[in-house]
C-alpha cells in the first residue's frame, strides 16, 4: 500500500483552496469598500452639517438686494452683502462670495472695502461643482431673485449631490 496524495487528488485540494481563498478575498473586499463608502458618507454630512450653519448665519444678516451672481468663465460664483463677519464679529457689512478655487475647495472670501480687509478660507475640500437657486414666491430659479426668502444651495462633494436649504430672515441682530 502507497501512502500520499496523487497527482489528481492535489490538483482538486488546490482548486477547492482557491475557491474557498477567492471567496474569503472577495468577502473582505466587499466589507472594505462598504467601509470606505460609510466613512466618505459620514464625512460627507459632518460637512455639509457645518456647511449648512456656517451659509444659514451668513443668509440670516444678509444686506437687502445684494444677492449676486456670476455664471461668467469657469467659475461659479455667490456673492452677497451680510452682516455676519467672521473677523469684525457682526459689527461691519462685509461682501462674501462663495466659489470653488483650482484646488476643489469651497471658498468662502469675505471683504470689507472699507478698511481694505479680505479673508479667504477654504471650508470644504474636494467639492467638484457648486451652485445656487432662489426662491421667487413659486418656484426655484438659477437667477438671483431680489429678497429671496430662501434659496438652496448645490454641491457635488465627493461625487455625491448634497442640496443645503437656507432660509433667509431679515434679521440683523
Amino acid at each position: 500500500m502507497k501512502k500520499g496524495f496523487t497527482l489528481f487528488e492535489l490538483l482538486i485540494a488546490a482548486a477547492i483552496s482557491s475557491i474557498v481563498a477567492l471567496g474569503v478575498y472577495s468577502l473582505f473586499s466587499s466589507l472594505a469598500t462598504s467601509r470606505d463608502r460609510a466613512v466618505t458618507q459620514s464625512e460627507n454630512i459632518v460637512l455639509q452639517q457645518s456647511l449648512t450653519r456656517l451659509i444659514n448665519k451668513d443668509a440670516r444678516m444678509i444686506v437687502e438686494n445684494s444677492i449676486k451672481v456670476d455664471k461668467s468663465g469657469q467659475k461659479y460664483r455667490l456673492t452677497f452683502t451680510t452682516q455676519n463677519s467672521l473677523r469684525f464679529n457682526k459689527a461691519l457689512a462685509v461682501d462674501v462670495t462663495y466659489y470653488i478655487d483650482d484646488d476643489n475647495y469651497l471658498v468662502r472670501k469675505e471683504e470689507n472695502a472699507d478698511t481694505a480687509f479680505t479673508m479667504e478660507m477654504r471650508i470644504v475640500p474636494n467639492v467638484t461643482e457648486f451652485s445656487a437657486t432662489f426662491y421667487d414666491g413659486s418656484e426655484y430659479k438659477e437667477e438671483a431673485v431680489a429678497n429671496a426668502k430662501m434659496m438652496n444651495i448645490n454641491i457635488t462633494l465627493n461625487q455625491q449631490n448634497i442640496t443645503i436649504p437656507v432660509a433667509r430672515t431679515i434679521d440683523n441682530t
